[in-house]
């Protein structure tokens, strides 16, 4: 699909009252066709009560109409809906709380508990606890498993990288002195290492890189330092493998391609959100600030390292599909995106025929109304020139009588 035809797909949207970040989330969910896909199988007409406050019922619309010209405002119910929820128009918000709050309204709020379901293990990544004893090396697991739908990485005041955040993250802790553990092996409390392991990693990969800190006076402020990332991930070149759990599937996927970047710009206390996305399966980006749009080059997007205002806070990455011996889940997340696609395409095709459609039907209708005039506009002058006649013929028989009569 060439440039052009990619970003007629990707449509601007007006901001409503501070509704940027809200927008730059849509964008990012508007390129993930896995969501709109699972939304679809979806039967949100059984939503009869309480319609209006239902988050994914909004949603599912903003994604279905979003490319139909004849919507001006395809998320204004959308926003609407959320201002109900308590995430409010003409208030500042942060973007990774939006996030997941959207993701927790459909868990919440979907009928069809096994497809809400579906659509959080989109996003979820299942880690499990990990304790190690210092004196004894005794490895003690908890027995429950926890998840993160974003993955918030702390980043240093300085030039870091993605692949340094991450390593952190997932790096153990020693825990001592008033934090020390009960060794089952000991028999006594003693120094532990604490820390995650990764027991499945998700579809669509959301990282959070955490720029706004807390000084000690209590006030907030932002980090505008680089953080260095890439358009593609591997969790094996980033992560040891000791961080992966006994659990965790080997024939798994651990390569991610990057997808959308929510940028904040400006200071903590008053900013703007932007989002820089790519169309599935394209290596063309775009830059979507509320109602603009426009084709962007990697560079742009990685102006957004840091060091100025206009910084990266969100990463959105997908799992690259892998081939498996029964076909995989590699091979139905690439029909997912091809069935995405193929809508898409379908839906774009018969856009473009309705719009033909309605043209021809215009230029038909405007042809029949100008012959119409026309024929109007002929018959009247034959009528006009019928009555011009026979009142001429008529003054002059006038003439006539009157010359006769004074000849007698």
């Amino acid at each position: 699909m060439s440039p052009e035809r990619r970003f007629s797909r990707w449509r601007g949207l007006e901001n409503y009252g501070l509704t940027c970040c809200v927008n730059a989330l849509l964008q990012s969910f508007i390129a993930t066709p896995e969501l709109k896909f699972l939304l679809n199988r979806w039967d949100s007409s059984s939503v009869r009560e309480d319609a209006l406050n239902n988050v994914p019922v909004h949603l599912k619309g903003v994604l279905g109409a979003i490319r139909d010209p004849s919507c001006r405002a395809p998320h204004k119910d959308f926003l609407r809906c959320l201002d109900r929820q308590h995430i409010q128009l003409n208030v500042q918000h942060d973007a990774d709380e939006v996030f997941l709050a959207v993701l927790n309204f459909i868990h919440q709020q979907m009928d069809d508990k096994a497809l809400a379901l579906e659509i959080q293990s989109l996003y979820r990544l299942s880690v499990e606890l990990h304790h190690q004893c210092v004196e004894c090396s005794s490895n003690q697991f908890l027995p429950s498993s926890s998840y993160l739908l974003s993955l918030p990485l702390h980043i240093r005041n300085q030039n870091n990288t993605l692949k340094d955040c991450l390593a952190s993250f997932f790096e153990l802790q020693k825990l001592s002195g008033i934090d020390n553990c009960f060794c089952d092996q000991c028999k006594t409390r003693t120094p532990f290492t604490h820390g995650h392991r990764i027991l499945s990693l998700p579809t669509i990969l959301c990282v959070q890189l955490q720029r706004f800190r807390y000084s000690d006076s209590g006030w907030m402020y932002k980090l505008d330092c680089s953080v260095e990332f890439q358009e593609s991930l591997d969790f094996q070149d980033i992560c040891s493998r000791d961080v992966f759990s006994k659990d965790f599937q080997k024939n798994e996927g651990t390569k991610y391609s990057l997808f959308a970047v929510i940028v904040h710009s400006g200071s903590a206390m008053f900013g703007h959100y932007t989002a820089f996305v790519r169309a599935t399966g394209g290596s063309d980006w775009f830059y979507a600030n509320d109602s603009h749009v426009e084709p962007v080059s990697w560079e742009a997007v990685r102006e957004t390292y840091g060091g100025r205002s206009r910084t990266a806070y969100m990463l959105l990455y997908r799992r690259e599909p892998t081939q498996t011996q029964g076909g995989g889940e590699g091979e139905e997340q690439e029909g997912e995106r091809q069935e995405g696609e193929r809508r898409e395409g379908e839906v774009q095709e018969g856009e473009r025929q309705e719009g033909g459609r309605r043209k021809r039907k215009k230029r038909g209708g405007e042809k029949q109304e100008g012959e119409k005039q026309e024929g109007e506009k002929q018959e009247g002058a034959v009528h006009e020139g019928g009555r011009r006649e026979g009142k001429k013929q008529g003054v002059g028989g006038n003439k006539k009588g009157r010359n006769r009569k004074g000849r007698n």
